[in-house]
């Protein structure tokens, strides 16, 4: 399944509304939570999903109201995936 990357901002909006998303968002089935990164200070989250297409991230956003500024595919990879590679 792709990987998506979300970017939600909502400087207004409390963490504990936030939060109480996530306990429905993490029982969604049409595509799979992995990790947020959040910054509540300045209101900003980047959440990794995976999903069949961008569309139905949209889909389950708009059923959450939960708002989004950008959904991008995204691919992975870390360090671990380079050490010793010499190209």
């Amino acid at each position: 399944m792709p990987h998506y990357l979300a970017i939600h901002n909502e400087p207004a909006v409390p963490r504990e509304r936030v939060a109480g998303r996530w306990i429905e968002l993490a029982k969604e089935r049409r595509a799979i939570w992995l990790k947020t990164w959040y910054n509540f200070g300045i209101g900003r989250r980047f959440c990794w999903w995976d999903a069949p297409h961008k569309e139905a991230l949209e889909e389950i956003f708009r059923d959450h109201g939960v708002p989004w500024e950008e959904i991008i595919e995204v691919e992975h990879t870390t360090p671990a995936d380079w050490v010793g590679r010499e190209d």
